[in-house]
């Protein structure tokens, strides 16, 4: 029978679509790794050499095909919230776990294995912190990131976010402020060095270092500000392991709250009579700013970071400073005024490595 001409339209359509995804391959990024799945993708098949290889051949092939068509991020992402919306799971879990039982974000988990890296994007952050610094004439500005745990743990880490390359964007982000003469800290060598000797300094089932990686991270950074007598010494405190089911990994990843053994010490909060106090005029886009008057002479300190810094690292410096005052950094997003109202001495730009983004953006006022 032949085709009748109203159905032509209708198959080559049919056909277009069909088509279209192989067509599309060469012309859209390759990758190894889904993260709407959690897995890596199949390669690419390899020329047999043998009748077993040869027998393997076809499933190879088509395994390829189905992980690299053209198109196939978006087709998953609406597939996820198709079925988000009937009721189901949806996309992957945002975490989930590695090797002895290790939790990881999976947000940025590729940035700090070095199997993705932007340049571009790392030179947007670091032209941003060399931006801020010029405008700040005269206020001693210092700059790091908390590195995500697999830059930290790489061998930890799933199998399919690895294996661990370098340059990572922080390497670049630190090249691009030394090139502006802000001073940078590199916090992995210590935070590394502590592990190896069988310290804990991420927690297991939560996104944030744990209280030995914030207290590091402090003694690192507190000489570059020019005040090394204002480190404390850990072997000064006391410390006690506690057993915790307060992580935030378990429930991203699905999964109902576990415990872990954790590490504290008495520096986990401002001493009696002090209390944050919201910025007069500024507000966050995500969390409201705060000081700390300890309400004796000294120096002011403004901390720009995120969760890695607002709770533990105020209580660090609160009795050697004036003022402590905290900002999110809301990707280079945050009020600007701030600086106005707070008046810093030192200005610590201080942001998970995952968050060190600002996809062009800039402080509200600060042109």
């Amino acid at each position: 029978m032949l085709m009748t001409r109203p159905r032509r339209p209708l198959i080559l359509a049919v056909l277009a679509v069909l088509v279209a995804p192989v067509i599309a391959m060469p012309f859209v990024p390759f990758k190894t790794v889904s993260l709407e799945e959690n897995r890596r993708l199949a390669p690419a098949p390899t020329l047999p050499t043998t009748p077993g290889e040869w027998r393997k051949l076809p499933r190879a092939i088509d395994a390829w095909l189905a992980d690299h068509f053209g198109f196939r991020d978006p087709l998953m992402q609406t597939a996820a919230e198709l079925q988000r919306g009937l009721g189901g799971e949806g996309a992957a879990a945002t975490a989930v776990t590695g090797r002895q039982g290790q939790m990881f974000l999976v947000d940025g988990l590729l940035r700090s294995t070095g199997q993705e890296v932007d340049p571009a994007r790392a030179a947007d952050y670091a032209a941003f912190v060399c931006e801020a610094k010029a405008r700040l004439p005269g206020v001693n500005v210092v700059a790091s990131l908390a590195p995500s745990p697999a830059e930290i743990m790489p061998d930890l880490a799933p199998d399919w976010a690895g294996p661990a390359k370098s340059p990572t964007e922080y390497d670049l982000i630190l090249s691009g402020l030394s090139k502006c003469g802000v001073k940078a800290v590199d916090l992995r060598p210590s935070l590394r060095g502590a592990r190896a000797a069988g310290q804990l300094v991420y927690r297991k089932l939560d996104s944030h270092w744990a209280l030995r990686g914030s207290l590091l991270a402090y003694n690192e950074i507190v000489p570059a500000m020019g005040r090394p007598e204002w480190g404390i010494d850990p072997k000064a405190l006391p410390w006690a392991t506690i057993a915790l089911d307060n992580g935030d990994l378990p429930r991203l990843a699905g999964q109902p709250p576990a415990f872990e053994q954790v590490e504290i010490h008495n520096i986990t909060g401002l001493n009696p009579g002090y209390a944050r106090a919201p910025i007069p005029r500024i507000a966050g886009r995500s969390v409201q700013p705060f000081m700390v008057d300890m309400r004796q002479p000294g120096p002011t300190v403004l901390i720009v970071g995120d969760s890695f810094t607002a709770d533990p690292l105020p209580p660090y410096f609160a009795p050697f400073v004036g003022k402590v005052a905290w900002v999110h950094e809301d990707r280079c997003a945050f009020d600007w005024r701030v600086m106005a109202q707070v008046k810093p001495d030192y200005v610590l730009f201080l942001p998970a490595a995952r968050e060190a983004v600002c996809d062009g953006a800039r402080p509200a006022h600060f042109n």
